[in-house]
């Protein structure tokens, strides 16, 4: 993100304001669409299985400003694997307090506008939502999960170690006949 370059905009204004209800309906039906985890095995030393898990986040609003900045951001969110919902007017930043969970707001207008949706951002109770100002990378529209296991005690093996190969370990019995 250092290194990012600046989103070059040509904005066109929006012709009229976004209904709220209808932005509410779309965020929670957009959030219920049940989506796929992507997961990878990553290389990694002798003894140690690293599995790269990434899922979308909650979807992020595409504000624009204009319908044609929108539909650029939700291209650029849906190639990197993420949920994207484009408005379909200009939202007023009081609006935001209100709507069901959504992961972000990607905004590539005028820096007041930014700054009155980051301070409407801010008010909102539960977590941290970001304002994305810039072009969207991976972290922006995915969750990662990464889960690294050990695998030294079962001689590298992780199958072994998890006792999904189909090996049976014999049980010592108390009874002896």
């Amino acid at each position: 993100r250092f290194t990012a370059a600046p989103v070059k905009t040509e904005a066109v204004a929006w012709a009229h304001q976004a209904d709220p209800a209808t932005l509410a309906a779309a965020l929670s039906a957009l959030g219920a669409k049940a989506t796929r985890p992507e997961t990878r095995i990553l290389p990694g030393p002798t003894g140690e299985l690293n599995k790269l898990t990434t899922l979308p986040r909650p979807p992020l609003i595409c504000a624009g400003p204009g319908p044609q900045l929108a539909a650029a951001q939700c291209r650029a969110i849906e190639a990197l694997g993420g949920l994207a919902l484009s408005m379909n007017g200009a939202l007023a930043p009081e609006t935001l307090s209100n709507l069901p969970s959504f992961g972000g707001l990607v905004w590539w207008g005028d820096a007041d506008t930014g700054r009155a949706f980051a301070k409407a951002l801010a008010r909102r109770e539960g977590p941290i939502i970001p304002l994305i100002t810039e072009q969207p990378d991976k972290a922006h529209a995915c969750l990662e999960r990464h889960l690294c296991v050990d695998t030294t005690a079962a001689g590298g093996n992780a199958g072994l170690l998890a006792g999904s190969d189909g090996i049976a370990f014999p049980i010592a019995s108390s009874d002896a006949a």
